[in-house]
């Protein structure tokens, strides 16, 4: 379901790792008509939610950026949020992440100041930073974590311009199926991670290297076997047992990821029949499906 109220009044905390794409994510929001403050100091929240409280519905959509230059404060912005408990406004957290091996490129790149640089050397900052804003990572139901270590500006945009229509919408729970290649690492956005790589391998039959698993005769290859039917039988009952009790906890979004060893053909045939299957059984679920590395 949406998080707008009646009123349609919604407000976005955005924050995260620096260089992983705060600045970009709010230019996204304003596009999309939301009133945006940059940098605003942490010690200055309780006063901005007031005057948001208060203010008419033409300021209905608000979002501000924080990050660790606030120091201690920091960790008062939990206790400031509960005020928008109180006035039933509808809150997310996006918390904006990146791998710290391309978060370090991107400084070198760019060869921006890090906020934690003054005290540390750069490879030493980003771990730093990485332990400081490790407690709003633990409100999860909140919690809108973007990993950006793959996206480019484009597909971060896309991404935050789906979040907001979802948001200020009726839409049903959403269940997200995709595949990815543990060579290419890990989806740090995933709420569950599978490994297919006991399946057999298409890659190493003659004339399937360079195809996927959305090939009929790639995915037949890999359900030859009674593992790959009983692995997706056995994913299809565990989801059908574990979504409800995610939608009764009040989370709207549900990421689960299968990995194979480059993300070209077991893990998708797989997520293309999961996805397939569960789309007929949860009919109060939408179900999506993408691939990640399909294209590498």
């Amino acid at each position: 379901m949406g998080m707008a109220t009646s009123s349609g009044r919604i407000f976005y905390l955005v924050t995260g790792m620096s260089g992983a794409g705060k600045s970009t994510a709010l230019n996204c929001l304003e596009d999309s008509g939301f009133y945006c403050v940059d940098n605003l100091p942490v010690g200055l929240l309780d006063k901005f939610l007031e005057l948001m409280v208060g203010a008419s519905e033409s300021r209905s959509k608000v979002a501000i950026a924080i990050d660790i230059r606030s120091g201690s404060s920091f960790y008062t912005v939990s206790d400031s949020l509960k005020m928008l408990d109180v006035y039933q406004i509808p809150y997310r957290i996006l918390f904006l992440d990146c791998d710290d091996a391309v978060l370090l490129r991107r400084y070198k790149e760019t060869r921006r100041k890090h906020p934690l640089g003054q005290d540390s050397q750069l490879a030493q900052a980003i771990p730093k930073e990485r332990s400081l804003l490790a407690p709003l990572l633990e409100s999860p139901n909140r919690l809108h974590l973007i990993d950006t270590t793959e996206l480019k500006t484009k597909d971060l945009a896309q991404h935050i311009l789906d979040l907001t229509i979802r948001d200020h919408s009726e839409e049903k729970f959403r269940l997200v199926c995709f595949s990815f290649g543990f060579k290419n690492g890990i989806p740090k956005d995933a709420d569950f991670v599978f490994d297919v790589r006991f399946l057999q391998n298409p890659y190493y039959v003659s004339g399937m290297r360079d195809r996927r698993g959305t090939d009929p005769d790639v995915a037949a290859f890999v359900f030859h076997g009674p593992q790959a039917h009983e692995f997706v039988e056995r994913m299809r009952d565990f989801l059908g047992w574990v979504l409800p009790n995610f939608i009764d906890e009040g989370r709207r979004e549900l990421n689960v990821a299968i990995g194979c060893t480059g993300g070209h053909h077991r893990s998708v045939a797989i997520v293309e029949k999961l996805a397939d299957l569960l789309q007929a059984d949860q009919q109060e679920v939408m179900v999506r499906r993408y691939h990640r590395d399909f294209d590498r």
